[in-house]
């Protein structure tokens, strides 16, 4: 995992840990001293990666008990146990490992409460076996990620200064209007995306009491609504919580190719079987996974169709496309539902004679519908293979399905015909 903010960058999973020092680490949080190199908006960013997740910690069986300790200073006292974490997405887990590794540790979660232990403040020497501060926030309400959103969220109150916080993380296309005026993130966005990680936007806002008694109230009584209860949830939370983020960072998780993921692609194509990759990914991220991948061969070309948003532009990328003998079309999840629904038909005879297709930025639903869209016109047995629970319904609506169990759960796994361990095994 990687985060940039700014005016840093932190990218040191091996760095020893933070060491005390005298510089505070910031004005009205109290949290203690830690070193210069770790400022108030860098600890501002790893706080928020620690607190805005749905991963619950867990001592490594073997460490060892507390005795008969107090719990506080059970948390205190085992810096030295290895923390193993379980979470639905594997990118969660990565992230929260990195903020372990540079000293903000999630120690433990309940429903109601986090607690953060701050290693970095101890001096190198004590690293082991000293005596930790912790850091305890009652979580107030968690908005958890959908794909259709495509953003989750947490309000918690510090127990310590009493501050309420919403803190907020989700693609960049949907936090870009949610967070305040910025000339950094397209840029670094498409930095990370080049090199093929998923990246994920953090944004943080302050709540006065009155605030959140406001958002409070409003949302209790969209609660109890009886007709469009999620819809008035959601606009209640876009309505006192969306707006004027601070921009804190953003972090970019590689997504790691399993082994032989190459040959065995390069093995599809050769027995005449024609590939498709359906990601969420952004366009460049999923364009540099298709070259790692060599979905792309080296002297192909890859032909990129994004932000097309009229019927018009998209009937003028096909004339395009119809010129184009063998490339490897790239398109994105906006431009592909226009022409599906403007022109679907003729888009998949185009999209279907290329050897390769890649579409980013797509929900399930979309991926559901392109396999039953390639059935219908071609009139072949179509194949899907996915790992995680955003595959399911194009898992179930392909002739066969294939699930990998992995790193993203076994929902994937237990919807398809056939369950496998790694790509290869096709």
């Amino acid at each position: 995992a990687r985060a940039v903010g700014p005016g840093a960058m932190a990218d040191q999973p091996d760095q020893p840990p933070l060491s005390a020092d005298d510089q505070p680490l910031g004005k009205g949080h109290h949290h203690g001293r830690a070193r210069r190199d770790m400022p108030q908006h860098v600890f501002d960013m790893v706080e928020s990666l620690a607190l805005c997740h749905n991963v619950t910690p867990a001592e490594e069986e073997g460490s060892g008990g507390g005795g008969g300790a107090s719990h506080d200073a059970q948390l205190a006292v085992a810096v030295s146990k290895p923390m193993s974490y379980q979470a639905s997405s594997p990118d969660e887990v990565a992230i929260v490992q990195w903020t372990e590794r540079v000293g903000v540790v999630l120690a433990e979660r309940t429903l109601t409460t986090m607690t953060l232990r701050l290693d970095a403040l101890l001096g190198e020497a004590q690293h082991g076996r000293g005596v930790a501060p912790t850091l305890t926030y009652d979580v107030l309400h968690v908005f958890p990620f959908t794909s259709e959103a495509k953003r989750m969220g947490v309000v918690v109150r510090s127990r310590r200064s009493g501050e309420i916080l919403f803190i907020q993380k989700g693609a960049d296309a949907v936090m870009a209007r949610i967070v305040q005026y910025n000339d950094w993130l397209d840029e670094e966005c498409g930095n990370m995306a080049r090199d093929g990680l998923r990246t994920l936007v953090v944004g943080r806002k302050r709540l006065s009491p009155q605030a959140y008694r406001r958002f409070e109230e409003a949302y209790q009584r969209a609660r109890v609504t009886v007709v469009g209860r999620a819809e008035a949830m959601r606009q209640v939370v876009a309505a006192h919580l969306e707006a004027d983020l601070e921009l804190l960072g953003l972090t970019g998780v590689e997504d790691r190719l399993q082994d032989n993921v190459r040959a065995t692609l390069e093995l599809l194509g050769n027995a005449g079987i024609k590939v498709w990759m359906l990601t969420g990914d952004k366009v460049e991220t999923a364009t540099c996974v298709a070259v790692s991948a060599r979905l792309v061969r080296r002297d192909q070309l890859v032909h990129v169709v994004a932000g097309l948003r009229t019927a018009q532009e998209v009937n003028v990328a096909l004339e395009t496309l119809r010129t184009l003998s063998d490339c490897c079309l790239v398109v994105d999840g906006e431009s592909l539902q226009v022409a599906l629904d403007f022109f679907g038909d003729e888009f998949v005879q185009l999209a279907t004679r290329l050897s390769a297709v890649v579409c980013c930025r797509c929900s399930p639903t979309q991926k559901a519908d392109i396999v039953r869209l390639i059935q219908r016109h071609t009139r072949r047995r179509v194949l899907a293979v996915g790992d995680g629970g955003n595959d399911v319904s194009m898992i179930q609506a392909a002739d066969v399905g294939v699930g990998l169990v992995g790193r993203e759960g076994k929902q994937a796994s237990l919807a398809a015909d056939f369950s496998v361990l790694q790509f290869a095994f096709l």
